[in-house]
């Protein structure tokens, strides 16, 4: 099974010398659809709407409207939202460019943010390119396909009394960040569970299996930080250099800053786990072929002395020459001496590798 997500991704690039701003929609691009939340203190409308009349059409006077485009298959309705809101053609170039590194711009008329929403698709990390338009008034939202992790958002938006609904659009954009950033964090105990796992099978059994596992988790969190790497000094910028972001707001932004810092150490940590286990799978390696070796040890230790012995009462030496050559092949006990004495190297062998501690357990 091919990964979801690449970090230097091989997709269709535009031809040399293409006017910058045209928007070209990305391979295997989903259909498009748009939701809209129109809302204020008093009052919240929901809808899913189809055209660009419907857009123009929307109350925007004493409302924040915030529209979410699910899909980027169609440049032209694209194209029609940045016209309706006057957004810049390079920002809607970079909506499309669904690989792009997570920054905050400030154009003349609004805010652009490109950040990336994480999850786990059969156990398998999932990435999606989500960008973010903050005006007056207004916030839209781009991605990919549909699900998200912004229902919370919309929950807290239907509900009366909610801070967000007594914010302005800043607010509504740090609310989409939060949600992105915070779902980093299931993602992450799922990585902290898969890292335990190895490191215990590794200890109890370790297999090959284990590397090739260890070095996809590496390449996972590789990806990952560089997901959220970048978002900090968006974040940054938010928090400081935005005129369209109020003073009220700022300090949620940086809110964000310390999560995205947060996630950035518990990656660094996670990559080092991950490192020290091909150590630790170097290690019990060596350990195990130490214990093999020992045991090979101890066993030709043992029948060394007995090789000996019988290779000296194999010579064929005359007794009937000589009282001197080897009178013990006459003794009538001769046979049963041998292997006795054979039992009792082997057995004086055993006894003094055990007192030395290098079989079985020593007793003190």
């Amino acid at each position: 099974m091919a990964h979801p997500y690449r970090l230097i991704p091989k997709r269709d690039r535009k031809p040399a010398g293409t006017s910058p701003g045209t928007l070209i929609a990305p391979d295997k691009a989903c259909r498009t659809t748009m939701t809209v939340m129109t809302y204020s203190k008093e009052t919240v409308a929901e809808n899913v709407i189809t055209t660009l009349d419907d857009i123009a059409a929307l109350p925007r006077e004493d409302n924040i409207v915030w529209i979410n485009v699910c899909g980027l298959g169609n440049t032209d309705l694209i194209a029609g939202i940045g016209e309706i809101f006057s957004l810049h053609p390079l920002a809607l170039e970079d909506v499309l460019n669904v690989h792009h590194r997570p920054k905050a711009e400030d154009y003349e008329n609004d805010v652009f943010i490109v950040t990336r929403m994480v999850g786990l698709k059969h156990n398998r990390l999932d990435l999606e390119q989500v960008s973010i338009f903050l005006g007056n008034g207004f916030v839209i939202s781009f991605q990919e396909r549909p699900g998200d992790c912004l229902e919370p958002v919309r929950e807290r938006i239907r509900k009366g009394r909610q801070r967000i609904r007594f914010m302005q659009a800043d607010y509504l954009a740090y609310a989409l960040l939060d949600a992105i950033i915070d779902g980093y964090f299931p993602v992450l105990e799922h990585y902290s569970d898969k890292l335990t796992s190895l490191e215990n099978e590794v200890v109890a059994n370790p297999d090959q299996k284990v590397v090739a596992a260890t070095h996809e988790i590496k390449r996972d969190l590789q990806i990952l930080r560089h997901g959220i790497w970048p978002l900090r000094e968006a974040l940054n910028k938010l928090s400081y250099d935005m005129p369209l972001v109020h003073d009220s707001t700022r300090p949620f932004f940086r809110d964000c800053h310390d999560h995205v810092i947060q996630i950035v150490d518990i990656l660094e940590t996670f990559h080092e786990r991950a490192a020290s286990l091909t150590d630790l799978y170097l290690s019990s390696l060596s350990n195990k072929m130490n214990e093999i070796m020992k045991v090979l040890t101890i066993i030709a230790t043992i029948f060394i002395p007995l090789s000996f012995i019988a290779g000296l009462y194999g010579m064929n030496f005359n007794p009937a020459a000589s009282p001197y050559n080897m009178p013990e092949l006459s003794w009538y006990l001769g046979y049963p001496f041998a292997l006795f004495l054979m039992l009792v190297v082997a057995v004086g062998f055993v006894l003094h590798f055990w007192r030395k501690g290098w079989i079985g357990t020593k007793n003190h």
